[in-house]
């Protein structure tokens, strides 16, 4: 896929913590993802082949929201923000409003699971 790279992160590597600035998404491969509450340390969801995180702040050109912690060693597909744009921008402008309602939708979605 154009724009991806691989990336491999060993057991235990933080990702990215809550708070610090979004340049990158990804797209889990191999191994298992940890998503934790930067606050509490709590996990609140543990990620698998085929998910992807990182999008929402990536998206929103913002911070990262939680902690992501390789909880096995992993294989990503890694995008930053720049390529994820000419994605974007290569689709038509429907395509585009409608990405852009399922990103808040999804936003939305994780508020309401983090408040549980």
């Amino acid at each position: 896929m154009s724009g991806f790279k691989e990336v491999s992160f060993s057991s235990g590597t933080t990702l990215f913590k809550a708070g610090d600035s979004a340049t990158n998404l990804y797209i889990l491969q191999s191994g298992t993802i940890d998503l934790s509450d930067g606050t509490s340390g709590h996990v609140f969801a543990q990620l698998g082949p085929g998910d992807t995180f990182g999008e929402q702040a990536v998206l929103a050109g913002g911070v990262r929201s939680a902690t992501a912690t390789a909880a096995t060693d992993c294989l990503c597909l890694e995008l930053n923000s720049s390529g994820l744009n000419a994605i974007l921008s290569a689709e038509s402008p429907m395509s585009n409003l409608v990405f852009k309602a399922l990103h808040l939708q999804l936003f939305m979605q994780n508020a309401v699971n983090r408040a549980r």
